[in-house]
């Protein structure tokens, strides 16, 4: 037999696992989320890089002579990562078009750019 005093409430056991239960589920799920965010981030950066790396390429080759602007290849090492950064120079009339690719994890990823060059 149960007795219960005027106005007193609670929660049995049950319903306090239950919830615990629940709670730990949505808990669970939180931290995969959180695991794919700081992958995403990490990769979003390391893509920073490798553009980086490209643009400042570029910039130099547009800065060289016209007659010193050939293909090539380097590598760079940024935080820990090793970048492999090729250019091409294809030679047209008074044009050079320029195309920097920079890549990593054993060319796994990579990215692109490219931009024309004038003798003027």
């Amino acid at each position: 037999m149960r007795i219960r005093l005027k106005g007193q409430k609670g929660f049995t056991l049950l319903e306090v696992m239950i919830s615990v239960i629940i709670l730990s589920v949505a808990l669970l799920a939180l931290a995969g989320l959180q695991i794919i965010s700081i992958r995403g981030n990490s990769f979003g950066g390391t893509m920073t890089e490798a553009i980086t790396l490209a643009k400042d390429k570029i910039e130099d080759l547009k800065r060289d002579d016209w007659d010193n602007v050939a293909s090539g290849s380097d590598t760079q090492v940024v935080r820990g990562i090793n970048f492999a950064r090729n250019w091409q120079v294809q030679t047209s009339a008074n044009t050079k078009q320029l195309t920097v690719t920079v890549s990593w994890d054993n060319g796994n990823h990579q990215v692109s750019l490219a931009t024309t060059l004038a003798d003027y």
